[in-house]
């Protein structure tokens, strides 16, 4: 079960449409806009991105911590929550299923340093939001990233280094837009990898990474190998289209501003 998506809670239990996400955060757009909403998610990434680094965590179990923040909040409001503290207990529940686990009170520690008006010592606290989380996701902890296939595609389509990291970077980008709910992972690969060699002039600027250096070349071989192996092109551009979007609003992104908001939804 857990090393076949296509049997995986994340294919039948966790892949939702457009229209199920609209629905689940109308408690919240009642308090701000839609793009509001899209820059705490930025915002909230970079909590667990911080806390990552603090404990010495790769980025998959990084990733893991964003896909279950992501889906927590499929079933909760964020302004009927402490985000800091919901970011923390998934980079805790991520670090044990990803198999490089973190004493909760490191974790606390860590977090209250971070960001000390929001989370206290006490690690009952972070104990308890634990099973909150768990719960909220119904138990479903096995998350399948889209490094596996990049990784096993970088032969097959003869991707350059500079190619195959500009494609890691777009699928670490991915983690703040709603694509790992929205998407089978393969599909996101293919996103990140469409966008660093067929559309070589996408900015991605915020993360420090621009394509537009990248040689151009015949792209024959990689379009013969999406129709020879039956990709979905549909899917692939709407990933490509929200990927464009959400680089063109993440210029917008103000870190004090983000903070500011998020403090007065909690306050409400």
């Amino acid at each position: 079960m857990a090393a076949n998506y296509w049997t995986s809670s994340q294919r039948l239990k966790w892949q939702l449409t457009k229209t199920q996400l609209e629905h689940t955060r109308r408690a919240d757009l009642l308090f701000c806009q839609e793009d509001d909403l899209r820059l705490v998610r930025i915002y909230l990434y970079s909590l667990i991105q911080r806390l990552g680094r603090r404990l010495q965590l790769r980025q998959q179990p990084m990733a893991t911590a964003a896909v279950y923040m992501a889906r927590f909040y499929t079933k909760v409001a964020i302004r009927e929550t402490n985000p800091y503290l919901v970011c923390a207990t998934c980079v805790y529940i991520a670090s044990k299923m990803e198999e490089c686990p973190q004493h909760i009170r490191t974790v606390v520690s860590e977090a209250k340093s971070l960001w000390q008006d929001y989370v206290t010592l006490d690690s009952s606290k972070l104990a308890e939001c634990e099973f909150y989380v768990i719960s909220e996701m119904s138990s479903y902890l096995i998350i399948h990233h889209p490094y596996r296939t990049l990784t096993q595609l970088n032969k097959p389509l003869d991707l350059s280094p500079e190619e195959t990291q500009t494609s890691w970077a777009i699928i670490n980008d991915s983690y703040m837009t709603d694509l790992p709910l929205l998407y089978p992972p393969h599909v996101i690969a293919l996103t990140a990898i469409y966008l660093s060699i067929v559309l070589p002039n996408v900015q991605m600027s915020k993360s420090g990474i621009t394509s537009t250096s990248l040689e151009s070349r015949n792209n024959d071989k990689m379009i013969s190998w999406f129709a020879d192996n039956g990709v979905e092109m549909e899917s692939i551009v709407n990933c490509t289209q929200e990927m464009i979007s959400f680089y063109a609003i993440w210029e917008t992104y103000i870190e004090k501003d983000l903070k500011d908001l998020v403090a007065r939804m909690m306050a409400r």
